[in-house]
């Protein structure tokens, strides 16, 4: 219920920010390596889009933070429609310049990436530092995915699109938060998934050779671990 609350709320705002006259069509990104907007830089990039990249600050952000995309003029920080939330940044830009982008197909996954893949991915204190991962946890949501990717390459009609952007990103910080100190080689479908998401070139654009280089080597080291897996075998046997 609460994803889907979520997702009308994130898809209202694409639309109207979707349906505003623009007097300059360009895109310009507010954000900095140290924070998401690396994962619209990659969604970007992969849609070969030509956009700004500005200094994390100032910017339009209602709270001051990134990633924050304005579509259109930035002359005046103080009068212009910024656009926030990672995910609303992506289904904003995946509405009006992706040509294979299915709001029914894509939306709800890029919504269970911020709701629901997360948590999941990051245990935060209080205070939202990142203290470790579940990823490695017997999960159902997880063993959906293993399930699912047992098949298929990309989360979408084995297509990359928005939604790989999305869960993509979140699985692919895991390695960079946690390092040796946890194992996935227990979900070797998942893994071999952000492997090869994080070998597609403009993913290392985005988020730096060094990120990309830690996710390969980790996923390799946790593959070998695991010896492959097994495509058809349960996740810790939950189903």
């Amino acid at each position: 219920m609460l994803a889907n609350v979520k997702l009308l709320l994130i898809v209202l705002i694409t639309a109207v920010s979707t349906s505003c006259a623009l007097v300059d069509t360009s895109l310009h990104l507010f954000g900095s390596q140290g924070s998401r907007s690396p994962l619209v830089n990659w969604y970007l990039d992969e849609l070969d889009l030509s956009y700004t990249q500005l200094p994390p600050r100032p910017n339009p952000h209602p709270f001051n933070q990134v990633p924050c995309l304005v579509d259109g003029p930035v002359d005046d920080l103080s009068t212009c429609s910024p656009i926030w939330e990672s995910g609303a940044i992506l289904l904003h830009i995946a509405t009006k310049y992706d040509p294979n982008y299915s709001i029914e197909k894509h939306a709800p996954w890029v919504v269970f990436a911020n709701s629901a893949l997360d948590p999941i991915c990051f245990r935060e204190d209080s205070n939202g530092r990142v203290l470790g991962t579940s990823l490695d946890k017997p999960n159902k949501k997880i063993a959906v995915l293993e399930e699912m990717l047992a098949d298929s390459d990309y989360i979408v009609d084995n297509k990359f699109s928005v939604a790989d952007v999305a869960i993509a990103s979140y699985l692919n910080y895991v390695p960079l938060f946690n390092g040796d100190s946890v194992s996935l080689r227990g979900i070797p479908n998942v893994v071999r998934y952000m492997q090869r998401c994080a070998e597609r070139e403009k993913f290392g654009g985005a988020f730096g050779g060094q990120h990309r280089d830690m996710v390969r080597g980790l996923c390799g080291k946790w593959l070998v671990e695991g010896k492959g897996g097994n495509a058809d075998k349960k996740m810790f046997g939950i189903f």
